[in-house]
C-alpha cells in the first residue's frame, strides 16, 4: 500500500503541531504571595515565595520607593480601617501582583 506525499505531509505537519502544542512549557502559576497580620495599631506585611528580581510594594494604591525590595514591610495604621498592599514581583521577565486586605486592629487575632 502506497500513502500519498500529501496524506504523509499532513500527518507529519499535524504531529510537529501537536508537539508544540502539548510540548509548550506550561503557564507559570502564581509563585509569590502577600500575607499581612494586624495588632497595636499596626500593619505588617510579608512576601512569601522564591528569591524575586524585584519587589515594588503599594498601600492603597500608592507606590512606597522606600520599601523597594523588601520581603516585609510595617506600617502604623488606623484601627477599623481597610489596607490593600500589592507588591509588584518581577522574577526573569515574569510580573506578578499579589494583593492582601487587611484591616487595621488593636489587638491582635
Amino acid at each position: 500500500m502506497r500513502t500519498s506525499s500529501a496524506v504523509l505531509g499532513a500527518g507529519v505537519a499535524l504531529a510537529a503541531f501537536g508537539a508544540t502544542l502539548f510540548g509548550a512549557a506550561p503557564a507559570l502559576a502564581a509563585t509569590h504571595t502577600v500575607g499581612c497580620e494586624s495588632g497595636y495599631s499596626n500593619i505588617a506585611c510579608d512576601l512569601y515565595g522564591p528569591a524575586a528580581d524585584s519587589v515594588k510594594w503599594s498601600m492603597n494604591g500608592v507606590y512606597i520607593p522606600s520599601w523597594d525590595n523588601k520581603l516585609s514591610v510595617s506600617t502604623a495604621c488606623t484601627v477599623g480601617q481597610r489596607y490593600s498592599f500589592k507588591a509588584t514581583v518581577t522574577t526573569g521577565g515574569v510580573v506578578e501582583t499579589p494583593v492582601y486586605n487587611v484591616v487595621c486592629r488593636r489587638v491582635p487575632v
